[in-house]
């Protein structure tokens, strides 16, 4: 007996064969026509952003993604000023200004991973936008 004389064998060519080929065709149409974008970015002030970026002059302060860490800097400042001159003297002061310094790199460092991870979604979305329409009018074919 061959599979497709089988109740199984005729299940599979006759339903799940046919709509899978449906599947398929669905799939093939949704994807040969243009969708709008789902999601617009907000303009960031600057129009050539991403070709900034990807040759990478971006300055993360155009985009609002610095804020500096001005409290944990003065901590490290006193801390320096206070150290200098006991410097050999006190351990405990040089303690205090690596602990000051530790603080702000942290900070830095989180601030930083802040901003890529904002700037990698930024550039994630992009690539779900649609392109601006062209000076004849009609988007671009893809």
């Amino acid at each position: 007996m061959n599979f497709h004389e089988t109740k199984m064998g005729t299940i599979f060519f006759n339903q799940q064969i046919p709509e899978l080929i449906k599947a398929l065709r669905d799939i093939a149409t949704a994807l040969s026509k243009p969708v709008p974008a789902a999601i617009r970015l907000a303009e960031t002030g600057e129009p050539d952003f991403l070709h900034n970026l990807f040759y990478g002059n971006y300055e993360p302060d155009i985009y609002g993604c610095v804020t500096v860490p001005s409290r944990l800097d003065q901590n490290v400042k006193e801390a320096e000023k206070a150290l200098l001159p006991a410097l050999g003297q006190s351990q405990r002061l040089f303690e205090q200004y690596q602990t000051a310094v530790s603080e702000r790199d942290s900070a830095i460092a989180e601030q930083s991973y802040c901003c890529g991870y904002r700037t990698a979604v930024q550039m994630i979305v992009s690539g779900l936008t649609a392109l601006p329409p062209q000076a004849g009018g009609e988007p671009d074919e893809q």
